[in-house]
């Protein structure tokens, strides 16, 4: 009982923690210079690959539309906030590409879902041995 609630909460925090981090990103007027040059579109498309992943994993009895969904809102919604803000722009290219980082996102949580909530389940087990 107690191990299955660390991997609920586990799976959580590994979506809500790196949404808030993007999100600030997304509307930091001046992000901060990354350590290496990256492309807009790697950086969108690994985003909200991951973003969809985890939240498929964090919410697995939902119907696969719904993470997607969700995360398409998500992404439309940063390129209309990025619209009003004088030092950012919205591009439709964006979104585009947000919307391949969801399939990737998708296809990774058809292809390694269980396997992760798997290992996830292990790893709880060790933290919280069920005689807790």
């Amino acid at each position: 009982m107690v191990a299955e609630r660390l991997v609920v909460l586990g799976l959580a925090l590994a979506f809500w923690i790196p949404l808030a981090i993007c999100t600030y990103l997304a509307f930091d007027p001046s992000p901060p210079d990354a350590v290496f040059r990256v492309s807009d579109v790697v950086l969108h498309a690994s985003a909200f690959t991951y973003l969809t992943f985890a939240l498929a994993l964090a919410h697995r009895h939902r119907h696969w539309l719904l993470p997607a969904a969700w995360m398409l809102g998500y992404g439309v919604f940063i390129e209309v906030v990025q619209a009003f803000e004088p030092t950012r722009a919205a591009e439709l290219k964006d979104v585009v590409v947000d919307a391949a980082g969801i399939c990737l996102g998708l296809g990774l949580f058809r292809w390694a879902g269980a396997w992760v909530r798997l290992m996830a389940r292990r790893i709880a087990a060790l933290i919280a041995p069920s005689g807790l």
